[in-house]
């Protein structure tokens, strides 16, 4: 069987100062805080499978703006290529979806061990950056 790289997209909502995060249902990192979104589907635009993740997820519709960066999480048996892009949403207001157990915004400066470590990392280097910032994490 050959194994291919998952593309997945993310959304950056933020608020006052405060990012939009949801509560991971499903490994990995089950349990933390992330960047709302998920994997790309088949014959589907990074953009629409944004909205769709955003909807499922926040149960909100957004505008999808310019890419913030890109990550590349690496490991024996998983491989995601994660875009995350702006968003602009309808409204602020964000209840959790079917893919996530709750929604909450946290204050950029000051995320704890409750947020997963990738999330941390990525928004660090974003708030750092003036381009796009590309990640790679790899553990093989």
């Amino acid at each position: 069987m050959i194994r291919y790289p998952r593309v997945a997209v993310g959304g950056i909502i933020i608020r006052e100062g405060k990012i939009l995060l949801t509560l991971r249902r499903d490994e990995p990192d089950r349990n933390k805080w992330a960047i709302p979104g998920g994997k790309l589907e088949l014959n589907e635009t990074l953009e629409d499978g944004l909205k769709r993740e955003i909807r499922e997820e926040l149960s909100m519709e957004v505008e999808v703006m310019e890419l913030a960066g890109i990550s590349e999480v690496i490991t024996e048996n998983f491989h995601y290529i994660i875009l995350d892009y702006l968003c602009n949403p309808a409204t602020y207001d964000a209840k959790p979806g079917s893919d996530a157990l709750d929604a909450a915004y946290f204050d950029m400066n000051n995320l704890d061990n409750s947020v997963n470590e990738s999330t941390k990392e990525f928004l660090t280097r974003m708030k750092k950056s003036e381009k796009p910032v590309h990640i790679i994490k790899r553990e093989v």
